[in-house]
């Protein structure tokens, strides 16, 4: 019930929206942005800088992993039940420091691939924010010139008439060529899809 009044409310804001307004358009915005020539250059920097920073995360875990390889062998060294008192607590100490080692190691690993990922995420926010900028610059170049009061997202539109869509008057102003009519994107590197850097899962000592 709650969010049917929701909907409610927000159908009846949009009416008084638009009752005030005599010339209405809508807008695939998420069309424009597919379309849009920064996506597929964005997109391109974007898997660059991840390759390099899997890269990285690649000779972390090596190094981790060889750390936890060495403090393995030194502590099983020190469990030797031959070793007299003396090599015992020197093989205890080694296996103590290299414990530490890889302790340290582990967090900063951990700390510098946190640090990519935020990277990686202002980085897309940044470019998406360029884009969506230049888009709205045109739509409301395009809106003054044809006396549009209101343009609305055909995403978050119940229904509109064919002919208030814009998208395709808004692409030939950014000198983009319509897609294609199944709706799918003409350049498969124009889509922006990004996978993020994944954790290398730095290894720790039990």
């Amino acid at each position: 019930m709650k969010q049917i009044g929701i909907w409610t409310a927000c159908a009846c804001l949009c009416a008084a929206v638009v009752a005030h307004a005599q010339n209405v358009a809508v807008v695939d915005m998420e069309e424009l942005i597919r379309q849009h020539p920064n996506t597929a250059s964005d997109k391109k920097l974007l898997d660059s800088t991840v390759k390099d920073f899997r890269g990285d995360n690649d000779d972390l875990r090596q190094k981790l992993e060889t750390l936890q390889e060495n403090f393995e062998k030194i502590r099983k060294e020190a469990q030797d039940p031959a070793l007299s008192d003396k090599a015992r607590k020197a093989a205890e100490e080694r296996a103590i420091k290299a414990r530490d080692e890889l302790l340290t190691a582990d967090r900063t690993a951990r700390e510098k691939m946190q640090s990519r990922q935020e990277q990686l995420s202002e980085m897309q926010s940044r470019m998406l924010k360029k884009t969506i900028g230049e888009i709205r610059e045109v739509v409301g170049k395009y809106a003054e010139d044809k006396k549009i009061q209101l343009v609305l997202p055909a995403g978050q539109v119940v229904f509109s008439e064919k002919t208030l869509d814009i998208t395709e008057a808004i692409l030939k102003q950014l000198n983009i060529p319509s897609p294609v009519k199944d709706g799918k994107v003409k350049d498969e590197a124009a889509k922006p899809a990004l996978a993020p850097v994944k954790d290398a899962a730095p290894v720790t000592p039990k």
